[in-house]
């Protein structure tokens, strides 16, 4: 288009490059946004959009009279950045916009192409208001940047004043940044009727130690006077005032033993204790199933009006729950000491469904490992044989879930596989914020039945550290999970899978190693493959962390494992710790190093880690699991533009089993009878020579057909 759109009812004179409306067609007029979000800590800057079919409309409200801008960044910061400015003349009162975009840190420049449709604008004595429109897709590449319902950082600025020219202004005053879910409803608590309770769990007065980037703290909880069956049915986060920087993320874990009452009911009253190191009382281990996943960015959550999660032992919950905080304090800041915690809400009206949380993607384990100054993928699998094992009849039905990685993570997906055929993508976020991990809340339940397999995948940058990152509990490590919330529940709690330690010291060239069996997981009693856990031993372990306080805080770091392994052969790199073989430099230099490294822990064996709420594991499946062979449907163009001439995709259609194809704007549909391909590579879209050639020859067909 060769000039901006505006809306029939505003007043304006359109330019190439930009906009300018008269003032006196400044009033607005009364709309309702579905989103609200106010984007700086002072309320100075409040956005609110509308997300539709085709296009987001936008308004935001600034408190000053100068300039204003917001934009959409890929990374948060300016270059790249697809920025929306404006100001109001003080002298002529005319509102002038531009669609921009940034290439550094100077002013952004006019695109030649304007693609926002103003709705209008206006100042009064204290802010400026600006309303917009801009379709999801622009077709307007580089100059602007597509927007979807991945993690958008949004950025803002305003100025105190107005610029000379279009060209001509000063350094903004303000400026910052915020992730947001565009296309997602926005959190807000309604007014609960009167059978709704509250009870808030909170630490007790923790002193973050000024030594340490990360701890994990954990307490003992019991929500009292249960005494017939109550359903949680939502939770807000409780920070406190001035630490939202130190609180990264909660969870809320039910505790399962025998005798629950033996083991958990004597640390009610005994405050907090450091977790996952010496300090944690053994009993605490069995404090594992997640019900409640809370990070940074998240305003809370709140179930479907027929589900809940069931509270109480005898109603299929728990009576004992313990909450974990990851404290993430990386300029050591002193003095810092917190009691936050959750609210829960809850009903002694029982909802029509039991539901649940499942934890899938990758075993936290120093062998889910990121070599530095690469891009690199890991993956966890959840197989089929889990789920059938373990699922009801007519399987679960996913609404919402939290993905979940550390600070190189760039995007997560999860794959879902259903008789060797790849299902649409549900859960996926190609632009993944560390500082923003809110609930995904789905608009279609995702129905995963007994027999499907699910495979989380994490993409990280590791391109600026120059040292191996390995899966832990540090903020400095790296996790890859999936916190899913579904109904009915079931006993399942976990489904996750790691690679095995010899994929990480064979693409090294070590042949043989010492020690490979003491790389273990830190449960003190794993329960093995069958249910029956010791209790008496938990009980004589638990008495002296009950007769001796807490000591020093211990620093987390799964990967010194690592040490235990010790190379054997061959001869040059004899007595060498797997630690220090990573840890070397020159162990990064040689490509086919990290290729054969990336091949096996992508597709090669697997340890699995199938466990029941309890922490037991399930029986009669597999120890080990390697990635799945099926088909993977995939779009043979993404390309949305009015431009294109052939956009074309192939799909899946889950209830009919019919293969979709589509270009043009037509569709064709033709059964798939059967069939698997092997997912080998990423280079690779089907790996079975006659599928291939069946599809090429059918990709060809299509475009001479239509």
């Amino acid at each position: 288009m060769e000039c901006c759109r505006v809306l029939a009812a505003v007043l304006l004179l359109p330019l190439c490059n930009g906009l300018l409306i008269n003032s006196a067609e400044k009033n607005l007029g009364a709309m309702t946004f579905q989103h609200q979000a106010t984007l700086d800590q002072n309320g100075a800057f409040v956005m609110l959009w509308s997300p539709l079919e085709e296009e987001i409309h936008v308004e935001i409200q600034v408190a000053t009279t100068g300039f204003i801008g917001i934009g959409f960044s890929p990374s948060g910061g300016m270059k790249g950045a697809d920025i929306v400015l404006a100001w109001v003349d003080d002298v002529t009162g005319e509102l002038h916009v531009h669609d921009r975009h940034a290439t550094g840190m100077m002013i952004p420049l006019i695109d030649k192409q304007q693609d926002i449709t103003v709705a209008g604008g206006y100042q009064n004595d204290t802010h400026t208001v600006l309303r917009f429109s801009r379709p999801w897709n622009t077709c307007d590449d580089p100059q602007d940047m597509k927007l979807s319902g991945d993690t958008t950082r949004v950025i803002w600025a305003y100025s105190y004043s107005d610029p000379e020219g279009d060209m001509d202004m000063s350094i903004h005053d303000q400026r910052g940044t915020k992730s947001i879910y565009l296309r997602e409803p926005r959190f807000s608590l309604p007014k609960f009727s009167e059978d709704v309770k509250s009870i808030d769990l909170v630490v007790e007065e923790v002193l973050l130690p000024n030594s340490m980037d990360t701890i994990y703290w954990c307490q003992i909880y019991r929500i009292p006077g249960l005494v017939t069956k109550n359903h949680l049915i939502g939770y807000v986060p409780i920070i406190q005032e001035g630490n939202h920087e130190q609180v990264h993320h909660m969870l809320l874990n039910e505790c399962h033993l025998n005798e629950s009452s033996v083991h958990y009911e004597q640390w009610l009253s005994s405050g907090g204790r450091q977790c996952l190191t010496a300090n944690m009382p053994a009993s605490w281990y069995y404090c594992s199933h997640t019900i409640i996943a809370w990070a940074i960015g998240s305003e809370g959550e709140l179930f479907p009006e027929h589900v809940g999660l069931p509270l109480g032992e005898e109603h299929g919950g728990s009576d004992y729950y313990m909450i974990q905080i990851h404290y993430d304090n990386p300029k050591l800041k002193t003095g810092v000491v917190d009691s936050s915690g959750l609210r829960l809400f809850y009903t002694d009206k029982p909802r029509q469904i039991d539901g649940g949380v499942i934890m899938v993607g990758s075993d936290v384990e120093p062998t889910m490992m990121v070599p530095p100054r690469q891009r690199w993928k890991t993956i966890g699998i959840c197989p089929g044989e889990c789920t059938e094992k373990s699922f009801p009849k007519d399987g679960i039905r996913i609404f919402q879930g939290l993905l979940h990685a550390h600070l190189l993570g760039r995007a997560i997906s999860i794959k879902h596989i259903r008789n060797g055929v790849e299902l649409p993508t549900v859960f996926k976020d190609m632009n993944y914020d560390f500082n923003y991990q809110q609930q995904r809340i789905l608009k279609e339940e995702m129905v995963v039945l007994p027999g499907d397999t699910l495979i989380v995948e994490c993409d990280y940058d590791s391109t600026k550290k120059a040292k191996p990152t390995f899966g832990g509990e540090d903020t400095d490590d790296e996790m890859c999970l999936g916190y899913l919330t579904y109904y009915p529940r079931m006993e399942l709690s976990s489904c996750l899978s790691a690679p095995e330690i010899s994929h990480i010291y064979k693409p090294l060239g070590v042949k043989n190693v010492y020690y490979e069996d003491k790389v273990s997981k830190m449960f003190p009693m794993d329960g093995g493959g069958s249910r029956s856990i010791d209790t008496n031993s938990i009980k004589e372990m638990d008495k002296k962390y009950l007769e001796n306080p807490a000591g020093e805080f211990e620093e987390i770091n799964l990967s010194f494992v690592l040490k235990r392994v010790i190379a054997k052969s061959p001869k040059e790199y004899e007595n060498k710790t797997l630690y220090d073989l990573l840890h070397d430099s020159r162990t990064w230099q040689d490509p086919k190093v990290l290729a054969e490294l990336q091949e096996l822990m992508h597709y090669g064996t697997h340890q699995l880690s199938c466990r029941r709420t309890d922490h037991s594991r399930i029986q009669g499946i597999s120890e080990t699991v390697r990635y799945p062979d099926f088909i993977s449907f995939k779009p043979l163009e993404d390309d949305d533009c009015p431009s294109s001439q052939t956009e074309s995709y192939v799909g899946y259609d889950v209830n009919k089993e019919h293969l979709l194809i589509s270009q043009g704007g037509n569709k064709k549909e033709i059964a798939v009878t059967g069939g698997q391909g092997n997912h080998k590579s990423a280079a690779t879209w089907i790996n079975n020579s006659v599928l291939q050639f069946f599809f090429i020859s059918l990709s060809v067909w299509i475009a001479f057909m239509y």
